[in-house]
């Protein structure tokens, strides 16, 4: 009876050893699976953090895109319009040395209307003009021509204006200044 028990006793010895390794072997697979996920985990994040990379990009490229079509039509704009300045300016030169007498005449008409149409032009392309007589220079705006005396750095007379589109200064103005003499 003893061997018996030994039997039963190796017998189930033999057993729990064989079931000891199917669930190392089970514990191997597990962590290889929890491995697995792991690296897939790792793998996601450096994804997700990939894509949101791209997407800065993508909306830097958009915003650089965007402000280089804008410098690019305020350049082009700017270079158009500069080359009708000359133009507008003989127009008011005609328009202010018209004699009254014949400011009645249609042909006058016709030039002021010309120039009115211009401006106009001009206005609804952002472009801006203002008078420089009477204020201080300002080296952003003005060209100094020359002075004459009268009170210091104040605008006495102006040769041709200046023209602005947006913040940036298509022509400085030609002006004489006030000498302080």
């Amino acid at each position: 009876m003893t061997q018996k028990k030994d039997d039963k006793n190796q017998d189930i010895e033999e057993i729990l050893e064989e079931g000891l390794v199917d669930i190392e072997e089970a514990e191997k697979n597990h962590e290889k699976e929890l491995e697995n996920t792991s690296n897939i985990e790792q793998e996601v994040l450096v994804l997700k953090e990939s894509l949101a990379r791209s997407q800065a990009d993508y909306h830097n490229l958009v915003r650089r895109v965007d402000r280089d079509r804008s410098e690019m039509w305020e350049f082009l704009t700017a270079n158009i319009v500069s080359k009708f300045l000359p133009t507008i300016d003989n127009l008011e030169r005609v328009i202010s040395s018209t004699p009254e007498d014949m400011q009645w005449n249609s042909l006058f008409e016709w030039v002021k209307s010309i120039h009115s149409a211009l401006i106009k032009n001009l206005d609804s392309m952002w472009i801006k003009t203002f008078e420089s007589v009477g204020q201080t220079v300002d080296a952003n705006l003005h060209d100094v021509m020359s002075q004459m005396p009268w009170e210091e750095w104040i605008i006495i007379q102006e040769f041709e204006k200046w023209y602005k589109l947006a913040d940036k200064v298509i022509r400085h103005a030609k002006v004489i200044v006030g000498s302080g003499n």
